[in-house]
């Protein structure tokens, strides 16, 4: 079952209160704690539980710092809504994981949703971190706290394991983004580019993880998880505009 009233409920909401924010500068302030209050609030009436809070405010934040990076009007409601399609199969995936936490539907829910909320994540910091000319230290940091929290929340939640078992390889995900992303700081590429290559290899990292977990990593595995990185990656670099050297 993929409809669930309080949650289309919530995602009209969702579009309603971001697109007011994003539209009308003039009450930046107001639109913003509506926007914010609306979608925790609603995430908390419709999914019934506070599990995946520390992703919804991820995604949030990740939202809204794309959308005032966005100047066309057209592509700025198509990503609203895109946004709350996303937020939408975060309520309904939660909601689904209470009543059933063996639930592959809402396993896989989740899952991408991640994953979504990742991809935005990279793209807004490193976004955030060019226009603002942040220090390169202040976003290694940035990455690695965030990546850790929201990995250990998820594997916490889907997997049942051990938490002290899950901090650690929380931890060492944060870790490696954290190398990853220093490297692809010297990088000339623009904020999505340099998004998706950090989300790239944060799922390949992730992937094998989660396959340890479920007792079935392998050589193989690994092989082919890291030639898919290298394969899309090397895609997305050749075929992307380099930005110049100032």
């Amino acid at each position: 079952m993929f409809l669930y009233l309080p949650a289309i409920f919530q995602g009209i909401l969702f579009v309603l209160s971001l697109g007011l924010l994003s539209f009308y500068g003039d009450f930046f302030w107001f639109f913003f704690g509506v926007f914010f209050i609306v979608s925790i609030v609603g995430f908390r009436f419709a999914a019934k539980r506070w599990s995946f809070w520390y992703l919804l405010i991820l995604f949030l934040f990740s939202v809204w710092v794309i959308v005032n990076f966005i100047d066309i009007d057209k592509y700025r409601q198509i990503f609203i809504f895109a946004s709350s399609v996303i937020y939408y199969f975060l309520i309904l995936g939660v909601y689904r994981v209470k009543r059933n936490p063996k639930d592959q539907t809402a396993r896989g829910i989740m899952s991408m949703v991640l994953m979504a909320t990742i991809f935005l994540f990279f793209s807004a910091s490193y976004g955030a971190y060019l226009n603002f000319e942040a220090p390169v230290w202040f976003l290694m940091i940035f990455y690695f706290v965030n990546i850790w929290l929201v990995s250990y929340q998820y594997f916490v939640s889907i997997e049942g394991r051990d938490k002290v078992v899950v901090l650690i390889y929380s931890f060492m995900l944060g870790f490696a983004i954290l190398e990853m992303g220093w490297i692809i700081n010297f990088w000339p590429f623009s904020y999505l580019t340099t998004g998706f290559i950090l989300f790239m290899f944060y799922y390949v990292l992730w992937d094998l993880v989660q396959s340890y977990f479920f007792n079935n990593l392998s050589r193989k595995k690994v092989f082919f998880n890291l030639l898919f990185f290298v394969i899309i990656s090397s895609v997305i670099l050749f075929s992307s505009t380099w930005l110049p050297v100032i």
